[in-house]
């Protein structure tokens, strides 16, 4: 847990933004990567899934 509370503390000074928003932030950013690797190990298109 303390890796993870300076991750998200660096990761709100580098953004320039409140620690609550950091916080949703980088966790949304940690799901998308971990869903493009599984995507990728699995042989697809991660342009696909991330479609907007």
């Amino acid at each position: 847990m303390l890796i993870t509370a300076m991750l998200v503390l660096i990761y709100k000074k580098a953004n320039k933004i409140e620690y609550k928003t950091a916080k949703r932030r980088f966790s949304m950013e940690i799901r998308d990567l971990a869903i493009e690797l599984i995507v990728l190990q699995c042989g697809g298109d991660p342009g696909l899934f991330f479609k907007t």
